[in-house]
């Protein structure tokens, strides 16, 4: 197949590049020319910043795709600049939204037909923690218009593993490793809420596959994307990870209303724990990612992956240095933070 990638030096886009030509496929990749620009030379490189709209054109002047993969669009009219730049010429076009697009997550079941964001102001240009959202459901209603039945829309959970940029998974595995070497006082792991919530969460490079493989089979539709196949809970990681990197820690379950009278976070301060209010985040429905083909490795593999990299990275205890993006704010407790609301905890 021939395929362009919006995107594919960076997190996701890097892994679909490198399974796509894996797989013996023609790949073009647009992209700034800024994350790891010399990766991938059997690829096709075009340099374009697609906020340019002429550049982004120009870029794009020449050339047919079976299929393109958008990893980088967040307005709507980077979609719409992608639809007209390609009239004619794709195949298939997939966009990488978010779960995120959702207008909430407190039904019994989210599925690809929950209600989805709207934004107060339409026209709004900042992406943020509140407009995200939002404009991702924006971006799927301009790619439904503009390529009409050639569109597949993808709604990836939190995607995980090796050339994480944001660094929340990472944490945990960080944590526990520091928890075998530095923590002389044999402290406890800081473990949040209720052991029995779920936690969903997909390793980037499954998600890759399945994306490839919707190409190559020319589905259309709307698709949940994440992860483990099988219901997981937070205990289930936390004690996953502590038997891989730390076994001679130990948990300390801490209530969420205590985290929340203290000021903690959810989400950023103890990545991945989100309160029950919110915890449908973490119970979306993929059964027709699973029934289209998509297949989850084992956690322990990423783990021992994702740990793999970030050590490689010279990261332990900070955030792995990905090349390129937009800075991103800090994940997790400081140790003296976690420290703090243990002993508060304790004597509580």
């Amino acid at each position: 197949m021939k395929m362009l990638l919006l995107g594919g030096t960076r997190f996701l886009g890097r892994h679909l590049a490198r399974q796509a030509l894996d797989a013996g496929h023609e790949v073009t990749l647009l992209h700034r020319g800024r994350s790891a620009s010399g990766l991938f030379p059997d690829a096709e490189h075009r340099i374009a910043d697609r906020d340019r709209d002429g550049e982004f054109a120009a870029a794009l002047a020449s050339g047919g795709w079976d299929a393109v993969i958008d990893t980088s669009a967040y307005l709507p009219r980077q979609v719409q600049a992608a639809a007209a730049a390609l009239a004619g010429r794709v195949g298939q076009y997939q966009l990488v939204s978010s779960i995120s697009v959702y207008a909430s997550f407190d039904t019994a079941i989210v599925d690809e037909d929950t209600a989805l964001q709207t934004l107060p102001d339409p026209t709004a240009q900042l992406v943020d923690g509140a407009s995200y959202g939002g404009l991702k459901a924006l971006c799927e209603a301009a790619a439904h218009e503009g390529f009409e039945d050639g569109c597949l829309v993808s709604r990836p959970g939190l995607l995980v593993g090796p050339f994480d940029p944001t660094g929340r998974f990472t944490w945990w595995l960080q944590r526990f490793q520091r928890a075998a070497t530095d923590d002389a006082d044999g402290s406890p792991v800081l473990a949040p809420g209720d052991p029995g919530a779920a936690v969903q969460f997909i390793d980037a490079r499954d998600a890759a596959a399945w994306m490839l493989h919707q190409a190559e089979a020319g589905h259309r539709g709307v698709y949940n994307l994440s992860g483990p196949e099988s219901p997981l809970t937070m205990g289930a990681f936390l004690e996953t990870v502590r038997q891989a990197l730390a076994p001679a820690a130990r948990l300390l379950w801490v209530d969420e209303a205590f985290l929340l009278e203290q000021g903690v976070a959810p989400w950023s301060d103890l990545p991945l724990w989100l309160p029950a209010a919110q915890g449908g985040a973490h119970r979306v429905d993929i059964t027709r990612a699973l029934d289209t083909g998509l297949h989850c490795r084992p956690l322990a593999q990423t783990l021992r992956d994702t740990t793999a990299w970030a050590d490689a990275a010279g990261a332990v205890g900070a955030r792995p240095a990905v090349p390129g993006g937009p800075p991103r704010p800090p994940v997790g407790l400081a140790p003296a933070r976690e420290a703090a609301l243990q002993a508060a905890w304790l004597k509580r």
